[in-house]
């Protein structure tokens, strides 16, 4: 004898909400998990992007500050040799190019420059703009130092011809010129950079370990150029060799 029993509509509309119930929680979690997911790579893209252009900008700067330092050390040599000088007049005459070593120069690339200051995406990704904006001050006082401190100097020492002369050594506005605004160039340009450091929450030893990355990626590059040059140029002495024996057996045939 079969006995059929009937589920209650009530239960089974019941069971059929609890699937489609669960049926939607799944999807909404599948969907947060991937979207959330996309959002959280995204978005470490960017922070990794950010990274790398605060630490590459930093980097730089601090480049051109190191340059300005030695710059200002050269300068202050050429003042303690200028009163030397003075004391005893016999140390130029025994050493006309006794100045030549003290012309400070200032070497940079405006490669980092450039992208910083004509990319209109730099302060989105960046996304400080004070940042930008003290990065732009150095970037404005390294070409005020170049200017008022290194091409003046070099100016200068091409009128005189090199500084040979007593009255021309005497002549040198080391300290009320050149040391003076150089020391207060340097003081502005790493006052800025402390702050650009802070803002940015860059240590010195996160620096330390970008500019050994750097230079590590630059020594392989060379060498790899040196190592490329060198094959080349096997690679021809080995061509020149093979025609040259080539005609040596021709040579040898027809006798």
């Amino acid at each position: 004898m079969n006995v059929k029993v009937h589920t209650p509509k009530n239960l089974k509309m019941g069971s059929t909400m609890k699937q489609f119930l669960l049926s939607l929680v799944a999807t909404t979690i599948s969907i947060v998990l991937t979207f959330g997911t996309a959002a959280w790579l995204d978005g470490k893209k960017k922070e990794e992007a950010k990274c790398e252009m605060v630490l590459m900008i930093l980097y730089d700067l601090a480049g051109s500050i190191e340059q300005a330092e030695n710059c200002d050390s050269l300068l202050r040599e050429g003042f303690a040799q200028q009163v030397a000088v003075a004391e005893n007049p016999v140390l130029l005459d025994e050493n006309p190019f006794l100045f030549v070593k003290f012309a400070p120069y200032i070497n940079y690339t405006e490669t980092v420059e450039r992208i910083f200051s004509t990319n209109i995406e730099t302060i989105n990704i960046l996304g400080n703009v004070l940042f930008a904006e003290n990065v732009s001050d150095i970037y404005r006082l390294r070409r005020q130092y170049k200017q008022d401190i290194c091409d003046k100097y070099m100016a200068e020492f091409e009128r005189a011809v090199g500084f040979k002369q007593y009255e021309q050594v005497m002549n040198i506005a080391y300290s009320s010129d050149y040391i003076y605004m150089s020391g207060l160039l340097i003081s502005e340009m790493k006052e800025k950079f402390a702050q650009c450091q802070q803002m940015m929450d860059v240590s010195d030893a996160d620096l330390a370990t970008y500019r050994q990355k750097r230079q590590a990626m630059s020594q392989a590059s060379a060498a790899d150029s040196i190592q490329n040059a060198l094959l080349e140029e096997a690679g021809q002495n080995y061509q020149r060799l093979k025609e040259a024996k080539e005609k040596g057996k021709k040579k040898t045939d027809n006798k």
